[in-house]
């Protein structure tokens, strides 16, 4: 499967008001190669267009083209943090802890991770609690 590229999506940049959000994840270089290849959406259900361009993921909504995430990705498959965007015109979230739940989530669906359902349900009850 060819990887997904920035061109293969109508996307718009991250724009300035951004902030970064935790995130730590270790991927394997399995894991890291299906990272790599990125997500081109294939029906109307699907949310998230992802691609992967000098070292950092990017994470876009597939009906907008909003930028939602850029994650930094390590040679070796470390990441560190990420930045989130903040424009209440584009994206709603407000707590960065949530948004690193989110990106784990969606980072472990991209690399095949089984415990995606228990992210989604953490990510569901957290924002219940606040």
């Amino acid at each position: 499967m060819p990887e997904a590229t920035r061109s293969d999506w109508k996307t718009k940049e991250m724009p300035e008001k951004n902030e970064p959000f935790p995130l730590e994840m270790d991927l394997t270089a399995g894991e890291f190669s299906l990272l790599r290849q990125g997500h081109i959406p294939q029906e109307m259900e699907d949310k998230w267009f992802l691609f992967f361009e000098e070292g950092v993921l990017y994470v876009c909504r597939s009906w907008t083209g909003f930028c939602i995430y850029q994650i930094p990705v390590s040679p070796d498959g470390k990441i560190r943090g990420g930045t989130v965007n903040r424009d209440p015109e584009q994206y709603g979230e407000t707590d960065p802890c949530r948004d690193g739940i989110m990106a784990e989530y969606l980072v472990s669906c991209q690399v095949e991770r089984p415990q995606t359902r228990d992210l989604i349900m953490e990510y569901i009850k957290w924002g219940k609690t606040k």
